[in-house]
């Protein structure tokens, strides 16, 4: 969702997305109950936004209910409705006016790219990593025998360890890696498969890389010390 986010963060950009979005909670539910029943929504999605921000504190990937098939929990659609339309409008939106590819081809064996709409769905893969943790993926792509959800907060990074055993798990072969947009935590992911097969010798290099296939990759701060973490540990 911070990539979603992103364009309305401004001057903050650099500022912690717990911080942010705690703020930006608890100053709508400030707004919404001060201005009684009349905005109850902006005080629902202040909730919302409240709680994303104490999952990015906490680490709890899995807080908007994304579940390991794929799917969202019914109770997620409830608790998080104004946030999850919010955040489909506008990856919609972004989509529709992105000059940016669906996916770039990386290597022979990784491809990586943004979300995938079910006609978009990539063929030919031996793995297809999902780690967006805002989006349900479309039913038709996560019936695919190769369909791994690991899902990473937007803008924020899991630990070292939970990502070199995801990386683990994969299967020899044809990978396709995909976030929201294809940019942080998908290049994240996509630096730790290249550490971990030896194509790449380091994460400056495997960055310069990513880059230049797909120029939109970008890692926070989080994201960056996470793979330094898992490229020191990997050797």
């Amino acid at each position: 969702m911070a990539s979603e986010f992103a364009a309305a963060r401004g001057p903050f950009r650099n500022m912690h997305l717990k911080y942010l979005l705690s703020l930006l909670g608890l100053t709508m539910i400030a707004l919404g109950v001060g201005a009684g029943k009349g905005l109850i929504p902006v005080v629902w999605l202040g909730v919302d936004f409240l709680a994303l921000g104490l999952a990015h504190a906490s680490g709890a990937h899995r807080i908007v209910g994304k579940r390991f098939d794929g799917s969202l929990s019914p109770w997620s659609w409830l608790f998080y409705l104004p946030l999850l339309t919010f955040t489909i409008l506008i990856w919609h939106l972004t989509r529709l006016i992105s000059r940016e590819p669906a996916s770039n081809v990386v290597t022979e064996d990784l491809v990586v790219g943004r979300r995938h709409l079910s006609s978009e769905l990539p063929r030919g893969f031996d793995n297809y990593v999902d780690l967006t943790a805002e989006f349900a993926e479309p039913r038709a792509i996560r019936r695919n025998i190769g369909y791994i959800s690991f899902p990473i907060l937007d803008g924020g990074a899991p630990k070292a360890r939970a990502l070199r055993d995801a990386v683990a798990k994969l299967r020899p072969g044809r990978t396709f890696i995909h976030c929201a947009q294809g940019h942080g935590r998908t290049g994240m992911f996509a630096l730790a498969v290249l550490l971990s097969t030896g194509a790449t010798r380091n994460v400056d290099e495997g960055l310069r890389m990513l880059r230049t296939i797909r120029p939109g990759i970008r890692l926070n701060r989080e994201q960056r010390r996470c793979i330094e973490e898992f490229a020191e540990t990997s050797h």
